[in-house]
């Protein structure tokens, strides 16, 4: 196997004070499928106050699985090593999680394979090294569902078994660790593929998801149950990982809300706000960033609400949501339509529309010829430049003001005197 120059010469280094020293790991298994990959690491059995010797600039550090690591820098790249995890390269290979992974390159290129790494990429096959693998990391559970959607590998039978058997214990590890894995695969390919054929493990760290699985939405606008219906309106959402969260637990809290009428036909009052308590009691164990929590818990609030194509209406929404994020809802709303009876697929011309119109709106929202400063000139303090500001949005939005500076003046001066009458007569 090939090795560029940089690599070649930090393991010689290593090899010539004796001691051994492998590349391993993603560069290597994706230099094998002809993918770039800039993840530089080693494992050798050379203590790292000796490294830092032959490498003064070595710096030592911890990983999540609480092996110690320790990295140097040379020419913007970043190369990692880790003392082998028992005696000797073959039970270090033997620790990794898959065979693909659990491939080494000595400096001269030389393939060490014991697991038989290479014909499983060749066959396209993820396969656990050995029995304990999801026992001493079950966020290996994870790491392989996203393989298969990244490399469009298939998951080895007996593996899948282990997967299935092991799954608990993705509740016993740092739930921050659970929810990064779960990101990359939110973002991966086919990835309501992987949702459905893997659901159990997926219902492990959702529980709630199991309830939407199988039920039945008695609602002519819905041929799929929910489960199938969340997984449609993911796989039509846009790569944006705010919207594929936000699909994934939009509709979440629909077994809980729903009621049959005497015609038989399934109602859902009140579920956005049971999905939105769902995704709370998620981001809180998960530890969610503050962004990714309002970002998405707008979404799914609001993705019920009917939208007017009324300035007045719309300015007033953009009041109560986001305005930089209008887009991001309109996509969710999109895709929950295709994931929807195709015979009411019409109303996506409407959604677009009003798109367009939202989109128009806020373009003239931010184009306003007038700011905070210009009221302070005036005389105007604290809560009043806000409110201001917000009167003049509005009547440009409205098309009952012109977008410059002079009409804007005029307008507020009558404000002001406006306030001045009201003073003098209390």
């Amino acid at each position: 196997m090939d090795i560029f120059v940089d690599i070649k010469e930090i393991m010689k280094k290593i090899n010539d004070v004796g001691k051994e020293c492998y590349l391993v790991g993603g560069f290597v298994r994706d230099s094998l499928l002809m993918k770039e990959n800039h993840d530089y690491d080693f494992c050798t059995n050379i203590p790292f106050n000796e490294l830092k010797k032959i490498f003064p600039d070595l710096v030592v550090m911890k990983e999540n699985d609480h092996r110690n690591t320790a990295v140097i820098m040379r020419n913007n790249k970043e190369f990692e090593f880790t003392l082998f995890k028992g005696n000797d390269l073959y039970e270090d290979l033997f620790h990794r999680d898959f065979t693909i992974n659990s491939i080494a390159v000595d400096a001269n290129g030389k393939i060490f394979d014991p697991f038989g790494g290479v014909n499983d990429i060749n066959k396209k096959i993820l396969r656990n090294v050995n029995d304990n693998c999801f026992d001493e990391d079950p966020l290996r559970i994870l790491r392989c569902i996203r393989f298969a959607s990244k490399y469009n590998f298939e998951i080895n039978e007996k593996t899948v078994q282990l997967m299935l058997q092991k799954k608990h214990l993705l509740n016993c590890i740092a739930p921050e660790r659970v929810y990064s894995e779960l990101q990359k695969i939110l973002i991966s390919p086919n990835v309501s593929y992987y949702f459905n054929k893997y659901r159990d493990i997926f219902f492990e760290i959702i529980p709630e998801l199991k309830e939407c699985y199988n039920f039945n939405q008695h609602n002519d606008y819905h041929i799929y149950d929910v489960y199938n219906h969340t997984l449609s309106v993911i796989e039509n959402s846009p790569p944006n990982y705010y919207v594929k969260l936000a699909a994934l637990f939009h509709d979440i809290g629909k077994p809980r809300s729903f009621t049959i009428d005497d015609k038989g036909i399934g109602h859902f009052y009140g579920h956005a706000k049971r999905s939105l308590e769902i995704f709370e009691k998620f981001s809180k164990k998960y530890k969610i960033d503050n962004k990714t929590h309002d970002i998405v818990a707008d979404l799914i609030l609001f993705h019920e609400d009917e939208l007017s194509i009324k300035n007045s209406k719309i300015f007033k929404f953009y009041k109560k949501y986001k305005m930089e994020y209008v887009e991001l809802l309109f996509d969710l709303k999109l895709a929950d339509i295709k994931g929807q009876n195709p015979k009411y697929i019409n109303r996506i011309e409407k959604i677009k529309e009003l798109k367009n119109k939202y989109l128009e709106i806020r373009k003239n929202y931010n184009e306003i010829n007038y700011s905070g400063s210009n009221l302070v000139q005036k005389g105007i303090t604290g809560k009043n430049i806000g409110m201001i500001l917000e009167n003049i949005k509005f009547q440009i939005i409205n098309n009952q003001l012109k977008n410059n500076i002079n009409d804007i003046d005029s307008y507020v001066n009558k404000f002001i005197e406006q306030q001045d009458d009201i003073k003098k007569h209390m």
